[in-house]
């Protein structure tokens, strides 16, 4: 696999940020998360290992196709449209909170924490497009403008007003509005490596992707296996079937709490392998298999969950996550490596020894 890995989860929390600091951060694969910027390639949603595919659109050879247009005329003349300055307020609530069972991963708990973490101003010179039916708010989509580019952050909309497609309209909405700004470049999040739910997005028009040498390139040229879960899943779906089959017992989970091992802000060392073999143990923790990405290595570890730890997760978890079982919901504690391969086999044979 050609994938040359940085650190796959990075955060920062920015004081000021201008405007072309913005759209270098968004032109390097940052996203926008409440008042952080953040890069994380790997997902573990729909009950799977996933990674992030950034996209963007260059909006000076975007043109409205015969759909598009027929979108933007059947809203127009039918709803009020208005463009302003973000802001959260009762209708626009409501309307996140219809949709919060449709949100994948964690998820803020209100529209105002999403926005603004609590706090009362922003850095970010954030937008958004309203459309009201009558008095009544049936759609809202938020974005940030850098100096040349803009990034796309949410849509939200009434589910009663379904065939309206508002989320597409919302889109050709700030789309329309950025043409007229002279802006470049639109970034409306990302796509995953496989076919998943956010492949609406790619309708919009002709994207590039951020790929695995850190370049923009034709999304018609996007290859699935150069990207970090192909190998990740891999790895552990060819180790997870030895081990299964000498011990019937071992459980194959997803970890999306990994995040917490790569941000280095706490005392103790946390998990860091979005995908865990967990093996019997008569211990009070666990014995898990993970695989480095970053060292190319399998790692056997002792790890327990310490409940003294779980205020740290201050996001809810989406019906995905409560839901399924293949998912860890409990943040782990590294506590020790006991064995470190490179070599599937070799890993392997340690494991029967140990236990």
């Amino acid at each position: 696999v050609g994938y040359i890995c940085d650190v796959i989860v990075q955060t920062y929390f920015p004081r000021k940020l201008s405007a072309a600091r913005y759209d270098a951060f968004l032109a390097s694969g940052w996203f926008r998360g409440s008042m952080m910027l953040y890069k994380m390639d790997l997902l573990c949603i729909e009950s799977q290992l996933f990674s992030v595919v950034n996209i963007r659109l260059n909006i000076e050879k975007f043109e409205l196709k015969k759909r598009q247009r027929k979108i933007k005329k059947k809203v127009e003349s039918n709803f009020r449209v208005e463009l302003g300055n973000a802001s959260s307020d009762s209708q626009k609530e409501h309307l996140y909170a219809m949709h919060k069972t449709k949100f994948k991963g964690f998820i803020h708990s209100t529209l105002d924490d999403y926005l603004h973490s609590g706090m009362n101003g922003t850095i970010y010179d954030t937008r958004e497009v309203r459309v009201f039916d009558g008095d009544r708010l049936i759609a809202v989509s938020f974005f940030d403008l850098g100096q040349k580019s803009a990034a796309s952050l949410l849509a939200l909309y009434d589910p009663e007003y379904n065939q309206f497609s508002l989320g597409t309209y919302t889109m050709l909405k700030e789309l329309e509005f950025l043409e007229k700004k002279n802006y470049k470049w639109y970034y409306p999040g990302y796509v995953l490596d496989k076919p998943s739910s956010f492949d609406y997005k790619l309708q919009l028009g002709e994207f590039e992707y951020y790929n695995q040498n850190k370049r923009w390139a034709s999304y018609d040229n996007y290859d699935p296996s150069q990207v970090l879960a192909y190998s990740i899943n891999e790895k552990m779906d060819q180790l997870f079937g030895l081990v299964k089959r000498w011990n019937s017992a071992a459980k194959l989970k997803l970890y999306p709490l990994y995040s917490f091992g790569y941000m280095g802000y706490w005392k103790v060392q946390f998990l860091n392998f979005p995908k865990l073999i967990f093996l019997p143990t008569t211990k009070d923790g666990y014995l898990v298999v993970g695989y480095s990405i970053e060292a190319q290595k399998f790692a056997l570890c002792y790890a327990e969950y310490q409940p003294d730890h779980d205020h740290l997760i201050n996001m809810e978890g989406s019906e995905d996550f409560n839901s399924a079982d293949i998912y860890f919901k409990k943040l782990l504690c590294n506590k020790q490596v006991l064995f470190v391969s490179p070599n599937l086999e070799e890993m392997m044979d340690f494991i029967r020894m140990t236990l």
